[in-house]
């Protein structure tokens, strides 16, 4: 009787250290240390307003890295908050060259470039509009009157 409950209190020390394993994991993942590339590697690439993701950029350019555009994103779209609402008719898509732009109130936003579009399986201008479409939702929501 005694090997029996020997047995079941070793499997259950077991089955509670893989809990307080898991625990851990968990806690090392979502408790990234500011500063740290665990803490980094997720917003990197993306682009918040008052904790809401707008966007996120997964291609670099010849001339920017994902992280250099998401900086000048992120800049340009904080200067867009302080000028007070935005509406959906502020926003706007134009040709560039070969490439395309997204404005809102006549200052650029994005660029779509033809790597960003291939990634996405589009065109500069079809990709542009798509981003449009959404910002049209998104920009108004949370640059409304309180």
């Amino acid at each position: 009787m005694r090997n029996i409950r020997a047995v079941g209190n070793i499997r259950a020390a077991r089955k509670s250290a893989s809990v307080v394993a898991a625990v851990i994991a968990t806690l090392a993942a979502v408790c990234a240390v500011p500063g740290t590339p665990a803490a980094n590697a997720s917003t990197l690439n993306t682009v918040m307003v008052g904790g809401a993701v707008i966007m996120r950029v997964r291609v670099a350019t010849s001339d920017f890295s994902v992280e250099q555009r998401t900086t000048a994103l992120q800049e340009r779209v904080n200067d867009l908050m302080g000028q007070g609402p935005i509406h959906p008719d502020d926003i706007t898509v134009e040709p560039f060259g070969n490439e395309a732009v997204v404005k809102v109130k006549g200052k650029l936003l994005f660029t779509a470039d033809w790597t960003t579009a291939r990634y996405n399986q589009t065109t500069p201008m079809d990709l542009a509009n798509q981003w449009a479409d959404h910002m049209r939702v998104v920009l108004p929501r949370l640059t409304a009157a309180k």
